[in-house]
């Protein structure tokens, strides 16, 4: 009898309960949809990371603007659209591992399409893109020796898309902006922003997503890209002194695979992808040069070490030359005369090493020097030997720290004269 009263006692509050628990549910979704769904479409829309076209209308005008989105990395729609917008003369393709190209190097318009190519399949659907839009007078080729090995990509051949045709833009990009804030990424005020640009204080309107609102990290008017917040000491860097590279080199993984058994050079049908891609540019015109992207010195001596394990790396030059491609070897950064010091991280090397590079393209191909002012080059070698990045107002008023700790020497504009070569760390430091 008591039980069935107890019973017939809870089964209202239990209803009450679920009642209450819906409406407040309901209540939030409101809120939600309501209050901090647009908040968060305002907000992404008044950062520019959802601006791509406003990001490069800005630069196509000749405006020093950055581009840096924190919702989405795929940005081959955005480098399209760029190119098209600057229909250059000239322009750098390969991965990230090109981006540092600068178009002030440059006599002609230049667009860096770096970081649109992840393996052979897609540098090709991407070429083809660039090709649709407006054909340039030269391009450089920049080579990642993991494409040339089938444990990165086993069909060089197959056709893939270039890009998804959009930026990924969608419903849960609204999510972001909250989701950062829980997570310590932007702070309260950074939440504020657009409340605070009513009064003027909100966004920096020459930058475009949060990466470049927050510490000036971005693709710059030629396409380039600038690592500001590593060299500036604004965020420590991921591969502090090449440790997560050199990580990658001991087991074998990710971009630094091992050849398999009875590999002993690369891959003969990748080989033939490339030379295809190569064709297909020299066919259409396209004065084409091609190098094999850099290391930095640590990480390399660490793979010399083991020789066997990437044939397809210490034999790709004299693979690529047997199919008539004359490319120009920059694994080894100090042979042309970079170091340590101005690598991003262990396979990305800085502003300066692409200076290098781009001196020592020219002086190998004459093709090449129309297009290259030499003078920039030498300025920026002389002056800023050690760094990887030069300094420019225009992007931050920060100056290079040894945000690697390893001991390299870095300066402010005026406090050293130019011209000392700095690109090894102080021996004296570990």
């Amino acid at each position: 009898m008591r039980a069935t009263e107890t019973q017939a006692t809870q089964a209202p509050q239990a209803a009450a309960w679920l009642t209450r628990y819906f409406l407040i549910l309901a209540g939030l979704g409101l809120f939600g949809l309501l209050v901090l769904a647009p908040y968060a479409a305002w907000w992404l829309h008044a950062s520019g990371d959802a601006a791509v076209e406003r990001a490069v209308a800005a630069q196509g005008s000749g405006r020093f603007a950055l581009f840096g989105s924190g919702v989405s990395q795929d940005f081959v729609d955005y480098k399209l659209r760029l190119y098209a917008a600057i229909k250059p003369d000239i322009a750098a393709v390969g991965s990230s591992r090109v981006m540092q190209f600068r178009g002030a190097w440059f006599r002609k318009p230049f667009c860096n399409m770096g970081g649109v190519a992840g393996n052979l399949a897609v540098l090709r659907s991407t070429v083809d893109a660039m090709l649709r839009i407006h054909k340039p007078g030269a391009v450089i080729l920049g080579l990642d020796f993991w494409w040339f090995l089938p444990q990165w990509e086993a069909e060089p051949f197959k056709e893939v898309p270039p890009t998804s045709g959009s930026y990924n833009y969608g419903f849960s990009s609204l999510k972001k902006p909250w989701q950062w804030l829980l997570e310590g990424k932007i702070s309260p005020r950074e939440l504020a922003a657009p409340l605070l640009g009513l009064f003027g204080a909100g966004f920096r309107e020459d930058r475009f997503g949060i990466m470049a609102q927050q510490t000036d990290d971005g693709f710059g008017p030629d396409g380039s890209w600038y690592a500001t917040a590593e060299a500036t000491g604004q965020k420590l860097p991921l591969d502090f002194q090449f440790r997560d590279t050199l990580a990658q080199v001991a087991q074998g993984s990710k971009a630094f695979y091992r050849a398999r058994p009875g590999q002993d050079g690369p891959s003969e049908a990748h080989l033939d992808a490339f030379a295809e891609i190569w064709c297909r540019l020299r066919s259409r015109g396209v004065k084409t040069f091609v190098f094999i992207a850099p290391l930095s010195p640590r990480v390399l001596e660490a793979m010399r070490k083991t020789p066997g394990a990437w044939p397809h790396l210490f034999r790709l030059r004299e693979a690529l030359a047997s199919r008539g491609i004359d490319a120009l070897d920059c694994t080894d950064a100090a042979g042309f005369a970079s170091g340590d010091c101005e690598f991003i991280d262990g396979f990305h090397g800085g502003e300066v090493s692409y200076a290098r590079i781009l001196r020592r393209m020219a002086d190998r191909w004459p093709a090449l020097l129309p297009y290259v002012d030499m003078e920039k080059l030498d300025a920026v070698i002389s002056g800023w030997a050690g760094h990887v990045i030069v300094p420019d107002s225009r992007l931050t008023p920060l100056p290079e720290t040894d945000f690697m700790r390893l001991g390299c020497p870095k300066r402010t504009p005026g406090d050293v004269p130019p011209g000392s070569e700095a690109g090894a760390p102080r021996k004296d430091r570990p």
